[in-house]
């Protein structure tokens, strides 16, 4: 879903006849928001609360400063004239809003935000200021919708300004909807698999009550707290959450109030350590404890795992796969410790590669760059390095030069350092040509990793990247296993040749993506490198031996390595004609994906089916040959008056890495279908074709 920033209109108004102030409304698609002051100027040495009031649409939520276990709390940018500041946002009572195995901390209906805003005493009177602040929130519901709003005001500075009329019944009902400052602080205890606050006093809390804390991280929003009394002490025992450090806690801050929402105030409350350290209460011993941090994603790092099993067998990761099963055959007859050493070298080199994208992933999203999984992709000159690997990998299968042996392995007679690298280098490989495939059982793992806490995000690529690694990993490990193998012999320098042909297949894919992303331009440069590799190759192989000549080979194939990277640097992505406007897909005739006319399409009362899709994602391409390359499927869609749409991710997009979020995915496939009313509904994947028959003809 789209962003709006839409500044609908300002309002100049009067009050008591000398004061004039201008506020601004923003509506966007899910919230109209204002912002006025208390009081209708500002008053020098004063300070005076600014309300932050929205109307959000039904059954729509917003953010507390602690979102639970997702979102983002309102951001308040503000740009203050000298002599004036803004404080922290004081936000109303929070409610708890489950979201499916997760939980979320937020608000629904009108919520209003204050923010506190003070005037140096050395500000004169009879003068006006302007204040502006730029404002950004998630709204969610079924989905989630960044928005954004710019507000300015000029109000003037009078030493005893009056109430604004608006401003100042917003801010009253406001402050008496607003948490409360409780008198007495509690205790707590910090065990390893629980955490316990206690408050006296405290006969004015129902059952009903639950402790929202500031701190970010700290428990498991979603696991029940377990409430109990021992007379007037009121006890609630918490899971941690991904931040909980025991040993670091010092102080506890929060909000205790209703889960629900329904009680419209709340109690600040601050916990301080308990003087009895490491003491349990019969409330925190391990069975009472609710369960335990993670929890609520481990359904989430168990499809992670079997989503990179699976990996495995999907088309893109096919040819490093062959390599390394001949890699297998042939260290049969090594020592075992040696098998085992290759198998973790080989999983290390997995994990690794996962670990630099997906934390390369996970920071720029953090700095505000809208990515996703297979961003790096997204570069024609990645695109290009990706074929040549996968190039130069063919040439040394079909024994084109020789590097340690084998690059890959396959080779006999491996030396020690050369075998090891071999391993590590062929578990990033795999990686690299496993990144355009989003297989079953990813998705959801997948756009939850970037949405999630970045611990949990981290800790569900490292799984994804051990189910990639398991299979070989068992095989090295299992001796049983390996005895299934087939014996090695000659037969083997004729498989070795043979497994170059689904490796150049691989690259060959590798330079129709770098095509689609960089034109005709593109695909020459990708071609004549491809050229200047295979000469660096046999160069490299003949400046073996000794003597001058080999050294001249040995610098020459250095030259065309240069000369076969160099065009391909600087690409850039020339053909944005290739998504400008609509064309075949498979058996379709297509639109280009705008969510403008998909709304216009469903007013008119037509339904819309949107492809999310890029040349570079391998189960993209092959659903679209197989699936939506059939015209009776076409006549279907045809026959139901069904728009196709097609969301073109092979280069970057914001707006299309934005409307992937909103749907809870971080990468294609995705396929979505907009009924001419109600939500739209995401097709299951694996996609087939009934499924998609069944969608459109519901």
């Amino acid at each position: 879903m789209r962003s709006l920033r839409l500044i609908l209109f300002a309002i100049l108004a009067s009050w008591c006849g000398a004061a004039a102030a201008q506020s601004n409304r923003v509506d966007t698609d899910y919230a109209s928001s204002i912002i006025v002051p208390e009081r209708t100027a500002l008053s020098p040495g004063e300070t005076q609360w600014f309300a932050f009031s929205q109307k959000l649409a039904p059954n729509w939520h917003v953010y507390w400063k602690n979102p639970g276990d997702s979102g983002l709390p309102l951001d308040l940018r503000w740009t203050l004239p000298d002599g004036v500041t803004a404080g922290e946002i004081l936000y109303p009572t929070p409610e708890r809003i489950p979201v499916g195995p997760l939980a979320n901390f937020g608000h629904h209906g009108e919520p209003v935000f204050l923010i506190p805003i003070t005037v140096d005493a050395s500000v004169k009177p009879g003068r006006f200021l302007s204040l502006s602040v730029d404002a950004t929130w998630l709204i969610c519901e079924e989905i989630c919708v960044p928005e954004e709003g710019a507000f300015s005001l000029s109000m003037p500075v009078e030493a005893n300004p009056s109430e604004h009329p608006d401003g100042a019944r917003l801010v009253r009902n406001a402050l008496e909807a607003a948490p409360v400052a409780f008198d007495e602080s509690g205790t707590f205890e910090a065990a390893d698999n629980a955490l316990t606050v206690r408050l006296e006093s405290s006969a004015a809390f129902g059952d009903d009550v639950f402790f929202f804390p500031d701190q970010e991280g700290l428990i498991e929003p979603a696991a029940a707290q377990k409430i109990s009394r021992d007379g007037d002490v009121l006890s609630i025992v918490m899971a941690p959450g991904f931040a909980y450090e025991p040993a670091a806690l010092s102080e506890i801050t929060g909000v205790l109030a209703s889960a629900d929402g329904k009680s419209p105030q709340g109690v600040f409350v601050t916990f301080e350590k308990s003087a009895v350290a490491g003491a349990t209460s019969a409330g925190a011993t391990s069975a009472g404890a609710p369960a335990a941090a993670g929890g609520n994603v481990i359904f989430l790092l168990v499809a992670a795992f079997f989503g990179g099993v699976l990996l495995n067998i999907m088309p893109c990761v096919f040819p490093i796969i062959f390599v390394k099963a001949a890699s297998l055959m042939k260290s049969a007859q090594a020592d075992r410790q040696t098998i085992r050493r290759h198998g973790l070298l080989y999983t290390v080199g997995i994990v690794a590669m996962f670990v630099l994208l997906g934390g390369a992933l996970l920071l720029l999203r953090a700095g505000g760059e809208q990515l996703g999984w297979g961003f790096h992709l997204q570069s024609p000159f990645v695109v290009a390095l990706s074929a040549y690997v996968l190039f130069l990998v063919g040439l040394n299968l079909a024994g084109v030069f020789e590097f340690g042996e084998s690059l890959q392995n396959v080779g006999g007679g491996l030396a020690e350092k050369s075998g090891d690298a071999g391993a590590f280098f062929t578990g990033v490989l795999a990686v690299v040509v496993a990144a355009p495939c989003i297989g079953p059982f990813l998705s959801a793992p997948v756009g939850a990793a970037v949405f999630l806490p970045p611990v949990w995000g981290m800790l569900i690529f490292i799984v994804m990247a051990l189910g990639l690694a398991a299979p070989y990993l068992l095989l090295s490990f299992s001796p049983g296993l390996g005895r299934l193998l087939p014996k090695p012999g000659a037969w083997m320098a004729t498989l070795k040749q043979l497994l170059s042909f689904p490796v150049f297949a691989a690259a060959a894919y590798f330079l129709w993506v770098l095509a689609q992303q960089a034109g005709a331009q593109g695909l020459a440069a990708g071609l004549m490198g491809a050229v200047a590799l295979a000469f660096a190759a046999w160069l490299f192989q003949r400046g073996k031996n000794e003597g001058s000549l080999a050294l001249a080979a040995r610098a020459g194939a250095a030259l065309a390595l240069v000369a076969a990277i160099a065009p391909v640097a600087s690409l850039g992505s020339a053909n944005e004609e290739l998504v400008s406007a609509g064309g075949k897909h498979g058996a379709f005739e297509t639109l280009v994906f705008d969510e403008t006319m998909i709304d216009a399409y469903r007013a008119e009362g037509r339904p819309v089916f949107v492809d999310f899709t890029a040349a570079w994602c391998v189960t993209c391409q092959f659903n679209k040959l197989t699936i939506f390359s059939k015209p009776s499927l076409a006549r279907a869609f045809a026959d139901n008056d069904v728009a196709f749409m097609v969301a073109d991710w092979t280069r970057r997009d914001e707006k299309i890495t934005k409307a992937l979020e909103a749907f809870g995915a971080n990468g294609v496939p995705l396929y979505v279908y907009y009924p001419p009313e109600g939500d739209p509904k995401v097709l299951p994947l694996p996609l087939t074709e009934k499924s998609v028959r069944d969608t459109v003809g519901g």
